[in-house]
Order: C-alpha cells, then sequence, then structure tokens
C-alpha cells in the first residue's frame, strides 16, 4: 500500500476516533489538497476493495468507516 493510502487510512481512523463519526469526503478533498472529489475516489476504491474502510462512496459522502485489520 502506497504512503498517501495510509494516510487517508490514518486521518479517517483518527478523525473518527476523535469526533466520534468520520470525515466527509470533502474535508478529505481538502485536507490532502485534491482538486476534486474524483480526484479523490481512486484512493477511496482501493481502501475500500482491501477491506480498510466501510461504505465508501456508495452510501454517501459522510459515512467512511474504518476497520481494523487482521494480523496473522
Amino acid at each position: 500500500m502506497n504512503r498517501l493510502k495510509l494516510e487517508i487510512a490514518e486521518y479517517v481512523g483518527n478523525y473518527t476516533r476523535k469526533r466520534g463519526f468520520p470525515p466527509t469526503v470533502e474535508e478529505l478533498v481538502r485536507v490532502f489538497g485534491f482538486t476534486t472529489v474524483v480526484a479523490l475516489t481512486f484512493y477511496i476504491m482501493n481502501l475500500y476493495k482491501i477491506g480498510m474502510i466501510r461504505n465508501s462512496l456508495f452510501y454517501g459522502t459522510g459515512n467512511l468507516q474504518l476497520l481494523p485489520m487482521k494480523t496473522n
């Protein structure tokens, strides 16, 4: 996994722990300096595919949830 994906996942997890709810995709766009939501979609979808987040963009922009990673 590349550095930016890890930073996004870490940000979502920390934000959620501090506030009790996840950041919106629009907030992630602003924080990570993307120019559009579409530009961030690539990273969000990859995190969704590998099971690090739940819901992704399918259920709205304010519905990201970091999932615990299983270690062997």
